[in-house]
């Protein structure tokens, strides 16, 4: 009999790989989602800071059009990725889409220094791939996760995207010729080809299409995991928008982004920040799950307490910015910015859970909204911070800044939530 079960799950003539994994299959799904992120953001970053490819096509106009480039495609593609995240099956657009930014990655090497203009089209679609994978991995856990271990295996598999920022950065500081940065990035496609080979033969949609999990893991999280999304399947993208929790959460992102402009670094501090964000952010969302199961707090209480907590203290930082601006570039508020980089990611890991606490099943559209406006935020955000220093206005703006913080540390704190939206409300 056992025979029997084991030729029913070769394929090929190869047994599925996930026949050799002996760790449970949740744990799995996130491991492999943070090497395809960092395979993805290895070949971004690398593609971003090619200094020998843009030497290559000589003296342009402007050299980061083709990261602009990126991020309108990146922002373009969330509502679609979004739709699709709904009408197809999440997991297997994440495997696809990290499939065709590594023959991407072959097509930048390759043909990439033919003219500047190819280059800035082939980051578009880069951008475009990204902005899929990030919307449907949110997507997949619906099926995958209860909501007492979403932030641990959502943040773990996110961070590879900090690992890939790392490894990028480095490598494109590295590429002293063009022929050796071609090599470079065919090797990050290899590598995505590869990677993309093991998830088609070890990832299922969900745990009961899985042919090799353990009935305790199957009996353990499926029932619950049921439980949670049935009452959200009914729910509509209209309904889940005009909801109190969403404008609160998207107001939250809104302060989130633009504080990303407060925390600049020295480039010689590059290793230091890369690493607290490596793992302040999934330590962080470990930690939630785990003051859930060992604790009496609610997973909403975790989500206030981690939210509402960096937001206070974030908002005590702009007051020290404000009366002591003559200490911007002194050794105490240089070492309080690390501490400020932590509670950034600390904040932000709460934050990116919670826009799928609310919707599980309609996370693709919480995302992807709160995405792009943060995005935008983002952009805008050091544009405005140059205005306002060319005519002396940092001290108004730090104070507008910590009483914006406060404000929306209260709103989260009365209507934030990690309960989903139901058709009930």
């Amino acid at each position: 009999m056992d025979q029997v079960k084991f030729l029913e799950y070769v394929y090929g003539g190869f047994p599925k790989l996930d026949r050799l994994t002996i760790i449970n299959k949740r744990f799995t799904l996130s491991f492999l989602m943070f090497i395809g992120f960092t395979i993805m953001f290895s070949g971004i970053m690398l593609t971003h800071s090619n200094r020998c490819l843009r030497s290559s096509h000589g003296e342009v106009d402007d050299p980061f059009v083709h990261v602009s480039s990126f991020l309108i495609g990146y922002i373009i593609i969330q509502v679609p990725a979004a739709w699709i995240s709904l009408k197809f099956s999440p997991l297997k657009w994440f495997g696809r889409s990290i499939f065709a930014h590594a023959i991407l990655l072959f097509a930048v090497a390759l043909t990439g220094n033919l003219g500047y203009g190819f280059l800035v089209v082939l980051k578009f679609f880069e951008g475009a791939l990204a902005g899929i994978v990030f919307i449907v991995c949110h997507a997949a856990w619906k099926n995958w996760t209860p909501a007492a271990e979403r932030s641990t295996l959502l943040t773990f598999a996110l961070a590879g995207g900090y690992l890939g920022d790392l490894f990028g950065s480095s490598m494109s500081i590295f590429c002293s010729s063009l022929p050796f940065w071609m090599v470079v990035c065919c090797m990050v496609g290899s590598f995505g080809v590869i990677w993309w080979l093991v998830w088609e033969r070890t990832v299922y949609e969900t745990p009961n299409k899985h042919p090799t999990i353990s009935d305790e893991e199957l009996n353990r999280i499926n029932p619950i995991i049921q439980e949670e999304i049935r009452p959200t399947e009914g729910v509509s993208c209209k309904q889940i928008i005009l909801s109190t929790p969403f404008i609160v959460l998207v107001a939250l992102n809104i302060v989130r982004s633009f504080n990303a402009r407060s925390l600049g670094y020295r480039a010689e501090d590059m290793l230091i920040i890369s690493f607290i964000r490596l793992t302040s952010f999934p330590l962080s969302g470990y930690l939630a799950d785990v003051l859930v199961r060992k604790t009496s707090l609610t997973i909403t209480n975790v989500r206030k307490l981690f939210v509402i907590g960096v937001t206070v203290l974030e908002a005590f930082y702009f007051f020290m910015l404000m009366n002591h601006i003559h200490f911007n570039k002194g050794r105490f508020l240089y070492l309080v910015s690390f501490l400020m980089h932590i509670l950034y990611h600390v904040a932000y890991s709460a934050v990116s859970v919670n826009a799928v606490d609310i919707a599980p099943s309609h996370a693709g559209v919480t995302v992807a909204i709160t995405n792009i406006i943060s995005h935008i935020i983002f952009s805008l955000g050091f544009k405005v911070e140059i205005f306002l220093q060319q005519r002396d206005w940092t001290g108004v703006v730090d104070f507008i800044s910590m009483v914006v913080h406060l404000i929306v540390g209260v709103l989260f704190g009365i209507y934030g939530t990690a309960n989903p939206i139901t058709v009930k409300g």
